[in-house]
């Protein structure tokens, strides 16, 4: 049986006694490692998508991102699904308005881990659309592993901490992207704004946990609210633009 011993090896703490000392690891391993958490992170260890936890590079309402590494010295992102503590009853709500997932029970760990599974699914999708998106790698119940997009385990910043360089340009992109991904990838991102979008410095869309099959019949109001958010942010720029024609190109 996994153990927090287990996971500090994982992280490169070989001596458990470190475990007090330290007190911003204990409140993250209190917080998002239970004991399903570390069985899982020990099966993709096993199974070798990555050898080693670094420490966390995001906290977000549901999910914590680590900076991880191969056995090679490639960087992954590790992303972990709080079992506990996620919103679970949100999350149900918006993924039965998925035709993919209707039939998902209303139970705490069947959502987390449909959760999972949906934003790994939608990442290929969106990779294989072409659309500027993390690279999935694996994935295994709450627990998702991705490109790393960042330089020696340094994240990129988000769009809502730096500004492009060229806001016409990373307009065009992310607009050009949004249409990729609707009519390739029959998916819409439904949580897109400055949060969700990485400088690379080409801006790269991040967090699809939301993303919705076109075939939902909310599929049009989440798209023309992606719209509206970007829209609203470049105007700060100076780049000015009409929703409604940008979702009719989306659209096609």
């Amino acid at each position: 049986m996994a153990d927090w011993g287990d996971l500090l090896e994982i992280m490169g703490r070989r001596k458990p006694e470190r475990l007090e000392k330290d007190s911003e690891i204990y409140k993250i391993m209190a917080s998002v490692f239970d004991q399903s958490t570390l069985l899982t992170l020990c099966k993709l260890v096993n199974r070798g998508v990555f050898e080693m936890i670094y420490g966390a590079v995001s906290t977000g309402k549901e999910a914590n991102v680590f900076c991880a590494s191969d056995r090679d010295g490639n960087f992954l992102a590790v992303k972990i699904y709080r079992i506990a503590t996620s919103d679970f009853k949100t999350m149900h709500k918006y993924l039965i308005a998925d035709p993919r997932y209707v039939r998902i029970p209303h139970e705490r760990r069947r959502v987390i881990f449909a959760w999972a599974s949906r934003e790994f699914k939608n990442l290929q999708r969106a990779h294989e659309a072409g659309v500027r998106a993390p690279k999935p790698v694996d994935h295994e119940k709450n627990v998702l592993v991705m490109e790393f997009l960042g330089e020696n385990g340094i994240p990129y910043p988000r769009m809502k901490d730096r500004a492009p360089d060229d806001p016409a340009k990373a307009f065009e992109m992310i607009v050009e992207d949004m249409r990729l991904l609707y009519q390739k990838a029959r998916l819409v991102h439904a949580d897109l704004s400055e949060y969700n979008i990485l400088i690379t410095p080409e801006p790269y869309m991040i967090d699809f946990s939301m993303g919705t099959d076109t075939e939902s019949p909310m599929s049009e109001s989440y798209l023309e609210r992606d719209i509206v958010n970007i829209v609203k942010y470049f105007e700060k720029l100076g780049v000015k633009s009409d929703v409604l024609e940008i979702k009719r190109y989306v659209m096609g």
